[in-house]
């Protein structure tokens, strides 16, 4: 049996379910009472002869076999497997006689699950603690503010008024520990100090003229030690004459080699350079035998000295190497100090060696042609120590 067919019988079964009842009636109808039975006459064989029964009659009229009265189901069944095998023609069905279709479940909609967006609460910006009375905080942006030049000649730029220029200038003219001072000889400590380590090499030569000295630019690798602790070469600087005086006088000039500290601590080394026949009385002996000759170094430095200020020469292979300005003799004075320029901040480590490096007059002369009197006036010492090794 196929597929169709086996549709047809179960479509069939629920017509013929709506039947079952009258069916049923009519069978039992067709019985005979007992009582009419016992009182019926006897008839004659042609009365008694049935007419001809149709077959669909015949297949509903069949002998069905005893079936519980409480099971029409099955009775139903049975009837309609007999028609259907007695029956040549195909079964029709109508949409009326289906059985009604099963409710479409509509799919529940299901709430919209929202992800979780987990929002960063900003942490409560705390409140800015005020800076303390004592320091004040003051913060400008640098580009708004015009560089105020100053100078080391007399007038409203030089030294008396650098402490008006501007507000950070306040220890120009307040402070306790300025430099450069005079060293007098017999108001020193003598003492063995510390031995200054010079690590100078040679580095290619980057030289400005900043409009108040010639300045050469350090390179890595050059330091200097002092107490264990190590300063790099910020650069050198040139002054004519000299920033720290001797008993009162000042030399030709000096030039003066900065370092710091990655903690911002300065050591100030400066060398005396001089050209004069005579005896120096902090060496105690005589700085040569007959003119002094041309300081090679010094010498380079006047030859690429930028034609115009506020310029930056640097001469391709040319190397210069610290050492060369410094003496043999590397005996010194130290003090606390001072910057010699504004801001003029202390804390500044000075040490002034004892013996100068010899230049010749013409090197002089030729360097006051650039500046000249290019220093800051000596400041009062107060009650600070000078120490001189030996």
């Amino acid at each position: 049996m196929n597929l169709t067919s086996k549709a047809r019988i179960f479509l069939s079964l629920g017509l013929m379910g709506a039947a079952m009842p009258s069916i049923a009636a009519d069978e039992k109808a067709k019985e005979p009472s007992p009582a009419a039975a016992q009182t019926a006459k006897p008839v004659s064989p042609a009365a008694t002869a049935s007419p001809a029964v149709p077959p669909v009659a015949k297949a509903f009229s069949a002998p069905v076999a005893a079936k519980p009265v409480n099971n029409p189901d099955q009775d139903m069944s049975e009837a309609l497997v007999k028609k259907i095998n007695k029956s040549s023609g195909d079964i029709v069905l109508r949409s009326s006689d289906l059985p009604p279709p099963f409710p479409v479940q509509k799919a529940e909609a299901k709430p919209e699950v929202k992800a979780d967006v987990k929002v960063e609460k900003k942490a409560e910006a705390k409140p800015k603690e005020p800076p303390k009375a004592e320091t004040p905080v003051i913060r400008v942006k640098e580009e708004l503010i015009p560089e105020t030049p100053w100078t080391y000649a007399d007038g409203p730029a030089g030294p008396e008024n650098w402490v008006n220029l501007r507000k950070e200038n306040q220890l120009c003219a307040k402070g306790k520990m300025q430099s450069p001072i005079n060293i007098n000889f017999d108001n020193t400590v003598k003492g063995n100090l510390s031995p200054l380590l010079f690590e100078y090499r040679p580095f290619f030569l980057s030289l400005m003229d900043n409009g108040r000295t010639l300045e050469v630019i350090g390179a890595e690798g050059n330091n200097i030690t002092l107490n264990e602790k190590q300063y790099r070469l910020l650069g050198l600087n040139i002054h004519k004459p000299s920033k720290t005086a001797f008993n009162g006088e000042r030399a030709e000039m000096s030039i003066q080699l900065v370092h710091q500290h990655f903690d911002g601590s300065k050591v100030i080394v400066e060398v005396m350079l001089s050209s004069s026949p005579k005896l120096f009385e902090a060496a105690k002996k005589s700085w040569w035998d007959s003119a002094p000759k041309e300081n090679s170094l010094f010498q380079v430095l006047l030859n690429h000295a930028p034609l115009v200020k506020n310029q930056v020469a640097s001469p391709r292979d040319v190397a210069i190497n610290p050492q060369q300005l410094l003496p043999e003799d590397r005996t010194y004075f130290t003090y606390m100090g001072s910057l010699t320029e504004p801001p003029c901040n202390e804390g500044v480590t000075w040490i002034v060696m004892k013996n100068p490096v010899l230049v010749s007059a013409q090197q002089v002369h030729s360097f006051g042609q650039i500046y000249n009197n290019n220093v800051r006036p000596l400041q009062i010492k107060g009650d600070r120590i000078i120490k001189e090794s030996r």
